[in-house]
């Protein structure tokens, strides 16, 4: 088994092993905030190479599918947000404000760089899911913004310009360097030798992600764990808000009339989070804050819920015929 399969198959795992370690030697050894200033290393580690696969041009293809993908967007940048502010102040506002507010950053942060992947997974429409999120990621850097200061200001202050200047570096210049990185690596060993080396950004990308939840997890150890309820509130709300956008997809597309391979495309687009730019915004913009503790955490749930529709699809297309 290549590493990268590894990585990705064992998500939960490793995430588990990483919280679990960062709040041990983050309770006592608390000297690990020395780790601090090597987080700008490590989110860069974790974003740039998500970026290299990813390609803005399918945006341009939208067009083919107006329905599916306003579907999408709706779900995305209206339904999606307004459910997660719902949830947060169902099961968070008696909580610490920031990790009301880090809920909702992970609900209205959209598409997951491995929504194309389950889609292929569960025979969907891997090109449709390619436009969704290619679209999502460009509309997420105005409305991210527009949606925490709309949603969250009522937990804490929101400056919507400074987490669009977050989401700039954070998006669009690893966003431009995974471009220019793609285009010179097909150039030097070709589109063949490229397809076989770019399942690897991605597990490089999580093994980042994974490095940056031990050292956010383990500054903020003895916070978390004399509030370890704090954690099972944001598992809970993941655990039936994700599990809900899957399924309101499934309803839709049945009333729509919308394809199965559309269909696990839209439930992939909208149920599977990015869980790296969300830690990178809640990073940036809120630092030493719990916000960023549902981000840290949503991989414990999100890769079973998503193996949970895959196993669901013959009867997902079962039900949509």
């Amino acid at each position: 088994m290549r590493w990268a399969e590894a990585v990705r198959k064992f998500l939960p795992i490793w995430v588990a092993i990483s919280i679990s370690l960062a709040l041990i030697i983050g309770y006592f050894y608390p000297e690990i905030s020395k780790l601090k200033p090597l987080i700008p290393f490590f989110l860069f580690v974790m974003l740039y190479p998500m970026m290299i696969n990813l390609k803005i041009e399918d945006v341009v293809k939208a067009a083919k599918s107006p329905k599916i993908i306003s579907i999408a967007l709706l779900m995305n940048f209206l339904l999606a947000p307004l459910l997660g502010a719902l949830w947060a102040f169902i099961l968070l506002r008696n909580t610490d404000p920031y990790l009301a507010t880090g809920f909702i950053l992970k609900i209205v942060v959209p598409c997951s760089g491995m929504v194309a992947a389950w889609t292929g997974y569960a025979r969907g429409k891997v090109e449709t899911a390619l436009i969704i999120v290619a679209l999502s990621l460009l509309l997420a850097i105005p409305l991210v913004p527009f949606w925490m200061w709309l949603l969250a200001r009522i937990y804490v202050s929101i400056d919507p310009f400074m987490i669009l200047q977050k989401i700039f570096f954070i998006i669009i210049l690893p966003l431009v360097a995974g471009s220019i990185t793609r285009k010179m690596l097909i150039r030097k060993i070709g589109m063949e030798k490229y397809r076989k080396i770019s399942p690897d950004f991605p597990a490089v990308s999580t093994s980042g992600m994974l490095i940056m939840i031990f050292t956010i997890i383990s500054t903020q150890a003895r916070t978390i764990i004399p509030n370890f309820h704090y954690v099972s509130l944001v598992l809970l709300g993941i655990a039936t808000l994700y599990p809900l956008n899957f399924l309101l997809v499934i309803f839709i597309s049945k009333a729509l009339r919308i394809g199965f391979g559309d269909c696990m495309a839209l439930g992939y687009s909208v149920t599977a989070k990015n869980h790296a730019i969300t830690i990178g915004i809640a990073v940036t913009a809120f630092h030493g804050t719990l916000a960023v503790l549902p981000a840290a955490v949503a991989p414990l749930l999100q890769m079973p819920i998503m193996l949970l529709f895959l196993h669901l699809s013959p009867k997902i297309e079962s039900f949509l015929a």
